[in-house]
């Protein structure tokens, strides 16, 4: 098998930074992405962790890869799922292969999905139990679904093309949780329900609902802190117990999510953005931007209307 991957800085990677790269890309938009090819996938010498949900299946070959330290094999139709937030690294492919990826943004899984105890419960066990095999009955809709996608992206566009893709996406994502929620076992949730979590994960959960509902206005561990009545001092130390990273990261990167989709979308105006989001005045707004996009509010929209 052959390396594309070696453990060094852990970037994060999320569905715009593969636009980077085309020539392995079916279909790419703000929210969702069909790609052919692990090999040059963006920091593809890095370990990586995402900032979106990757579906990865094997058509050919074999795939092995590491996902949060733990090594994880795919033959013939399997499919491991990639949750936001995981690393992922040290990527081997077999020299014949021959793979698919599924791409969707965390803005667009926000969208979609309210947090709670279902889709906490569900995100668990896929945390716990990544992959899937294809062949089995009730995931034969993926074979379905992937030979519709590939239809679409081959057909002539439209002007409702973009439209068509969102809700066929939006489909697919549903029917795969649905898939993977039934399949939790009824003993595993009883058994939850009955000795209740640990504390670490029961705040990380609550902080993980709070910033969900928040939509990105209130960009500081204190707020949340304080919402979750603890100390700055001590959430912080339980969320990176938790997940392994800073609270005040997955809030910036939460807020970022927002911010540039306002940007993409909304007419409002850079002002009107800013106050929507209680930035103290334009000014702030704009540092805030920058020094997480390495450009202006403006020079991402602009960037965004070519």
């Amino acid at each position: 098998m052959r390396a594309v991957a070696d453990l060094r800085i852990i970037k994060n990677i999320s569905i715009e930074d593969f636009k980077t790269n085309k020539n392995f890309v079916d279909y790419i938009d703000d929210d969702f992405l069909v790609a052919n090819s692990l090999e040059n996938i963006p920091y593809s010498n890095d370990a990586v962790r995402l900032n979106c949900f990757l579906l990865i299946s094997c058509i050919e070959g074999c795939i092995q890869l590491d996902m949060n330290n733990k090594t994880y094999q795919l033959q013939n139709n399997d499919i491991i799922f990639g949750l936001p937030s995981v690393i992922i690294s040290h990527i081997m492919l077999s020299p014949k292969h021959k793979i698919s990826i599924l791409g969707f943004s965390t803005h667009f899984l926000q969208r979609i999905f309210k947090i709670g105890k279902d889709t906490w419960n569900t995100a668990t066990y896929l945390h716990n139990n990544p992959i899937k095999h294809v062949g089995e009955n009730k995931y034969i809709i993926f074979q379905y679904y992937k030979d519709l996608v590939m239809s679409k992206i081959s057909s002539e566009p439209h002007p409702y093309h973009k439209e068509s893709m969102k809700y066929l996406f939006s489909s697919i994502l549903c029917d795969i949780i649905a898939i993977i929620t039934k399949e939790i076992p009824q003993e595993e949730t009883e058994n939850k329900q009955k000795n209740g979590i640990k504390q670490n994960e029961y705040i990380f959960r609550r902080f993980i609902e709070k910033l969900a509902a928040d939509n990105g206005m209130h960009r500081s561990v204190s707020y949340y802190a304080d919402a979750l009545f603890y100390s700055p001092k001590y959430l912080s130390k339980v969320i990176k117990d938790a997940c392994g990273r800073n609270p005040l990261d997955l809030i910036n990167e939460h807020a970022m999510e927002h911010i540039k989709y306002k940007l993409r979308n909304s007419d409002k105006s850079i002002k009107e953005i800013a106050e929507e989001f209680n930035f103290s005045n334009q000014s702030f707004f704009g540092k805030y931007v920058k020094a997480h996009l390495g450009v202006s509010p403006q020079q991402y929209r602009d960037e965004k209307e070519k």
